[in-house]
């Protein structure tokens, strides 16, 4: 019995001493009021550094991951305790607006990198936040280019035209290997246009009728058109909720659809295909209100809240 003891001693010991190690203390508490705190933990990556961090509400580091590149402006905590964050690898000489990554990486709990995925090419680049799905495929956010023919040819006006339009895409794509991945289902905002500016072209149309469809002239005559910045999935309703900075908007989009039905206005549990089913933060963008009406101003991080807290099923806007 005494040898057991002992050995348990040692032991406490040893665990105590590895965790005072691990809490160093973290410069930035300002305030924990314990009676009205969340007990957890916070998590974060700093955008001028390649580490993420692990704090409790007394400012301690309990656990950190080292990094090659500075983040993307996201990082996610897995339910395994490893770690998902978006990396900012892409080339200068690329699309290079704010939140632009153009991989997504995956680390377990010691740090040890155990799978990455690019998209950075001259027309594709991820950018912001990713989502991780009950099903293990990562949902991420993208820019696709469009020159301006093409744009012209989709109804934009001509003078709001810089060198190239960049659109947002949503990405779905299931792990392969360690350093690969499949595109398993897209969504493309480029599908769901309407304008009013050019009535030869297929998708004009009456803009204030068509709150489900986006309009091409809606906004500053800038490359980075939507800069959308935050991506989340329901899976209880699997729908897909997007924060569009410069629309001052969020957009729910359903994922029961295929590719083919995303692409298109019909079909998916709603029926409308990759139609947006819900929108809300300023109805200056689709003619059904004014300047008094809008709500959201350049919001980031549209969150659904999760089934089991307060205010469950309804959305949290940082605004």
């Amino acid at each position: 019995m005494k040898f057991t003891v002992m050995i348990f001693s040692v032991l406490f010991l040893f665990l105590s001493a590895s965790c005072v190690k691990a809490q160093s203390n973290t410069l930035g508490l300002i305030l924990n009021d314990s009676s009205a705190s969340y007990e957890g933990y916070t998590l974060f990556s700093p955008i001028g550094s390649t580490g993420t961090f692990l704090i409790d509400n007394k400012g301690y580091l309990v656990h950190s991951w080292p990094g090659k590149y500075r983040p993307a402006q996201s990082v996610k905590l897995l339910p395994d305790g490893s770690l998902l964050r978006p990396a900012v690898i892409q080339s200068g000489n690329l699309f290079n607006q704010g939140g632009a990554g153009g991989r997504v990486e995956r680390y377990d709990w010691n740090g040890n990198l155990t799978w990455s995925f690019d998209y950075y090419n001259e027309n594709h680049c991820t950018h912001h936040d990713i989502d991780y799905m009950p099903n293990g495929d990562i949902l991420m956010i993208a820019w696709e280019k469009k020159t301006p023919d093409e744009a012209v040819a989709a109804g934009r006006n001509p003078a709001d035209i810089d060198t190239a339009l960049w659109p947002g895409e949503i990405i779905e794509v299931k792990p392969v290997g360690d350093s690969s991945g499949s595109i398993v289902w897209e969504w493309h905002v480029w599908d769901h246009l309407i304008q009013d500016y050019d009535s030869s072209k297929s998708n004009y149309g009456n803009v204030a009728e068509h709150p489900e469809l986006v309009d091409i002239n809606y906004g500053r005559a800038f490359e980075d058109w939507l800069h959308i910045n935050s991506v989340r999935y329901n899976a209880q309703r699997d729908e897909i909720l997007l924060s569009v900075h410069n629309f001052n908007e969020i957009w729910v989009i359903d994922h029961s659809t295929t590719t083919a039905q995303a692409a298109g206005h019909s079909g998916g549990n709603k029926g409308k295909g990759g139609d947006l089913i819900y929108r809300w933060g300023n109805p200056l963008a689709y003619r059904a209100g004014t300047a008094s009406d809008q709500k959201l101003f350049q919001q980031h991080d549209a969150t659904w809240i999760d089934q089991g807290l307060p205010g469950e099923g309804d959305i949290m806007i940082f605004n």
